[in-house]
């Protein structure tokens, strides 16, 4: 049988992440404005300011994140990532490594392919050279399900690191 696992943009994960940078986004910039001014606003206008703030900077993140759509999917044969409407599929014997790095929504999947590994189709998502080796390094924090059953399943299918 054929194993196909899939990671999908999570909408109500990213846009919780958005709102809460949003949220310290504005309370950083609060802090300086009255650290500046030499005091702070009225508390009725702090609050209004906030909510106003957290919604259009959720939104508009959520838009950009519209055009960005990752995705990862796990098969036998393959590791197919998708990124900013474009796709890879990477066959299990031409990676070196793929690791998951940083906690939580922060999340990346850095997957290494072996020197030499040849160059994608023109319109396929393109690898950056890091030490010498070809790497895709993809967002998953705010993938469903969460990063660690993504973990599992690439252990599953890569051998252990040395």
């Amino acid at each position: 049988m054929d194993e196909q696992l899939s990671w999908r943009l999570s909408w109500p994960r990213a846009l919780a992440f958005q709102a809460a940078s949003g949220l310290l986004g504005w309370s950083v910039a609060q802090v300086a404005l009255a650290l500046v001014t030499g005091g702070a606003p009225a508390p009725g206008q702090i609050a209004v300011s906030g909510a106003v703030f957290i919604v259009a900077f959720t939104v508009f993140a959520g838009l950009a994140l519209r055009y960005r759509r990752p995705s990862v999917r796990v098969t036998g044969a393959a590791l197919e990532l998708a990124d900013r409407g474009t796709f890879v599929g990477l066959p299990w014997p031409l990676i070196r490594s793929a690791e998951i790095r940083h906690p939580g929504p922060l999340a990346t999947l850095r997957v290494t392919l072996h020197p030499g590994t040849p160059t994608p189709p023109p319109g396929a998502l393109r690898p950056r050279l890091r030490a010498g080796h070809p790497t895709y390094q993809l967002h998953v924090g705010v993938l469903h399900p969460a990063p660690a059953t993504l973990r599992t399943a690439l252990a599953r299918h890569l051998p252990p690191r040395p």
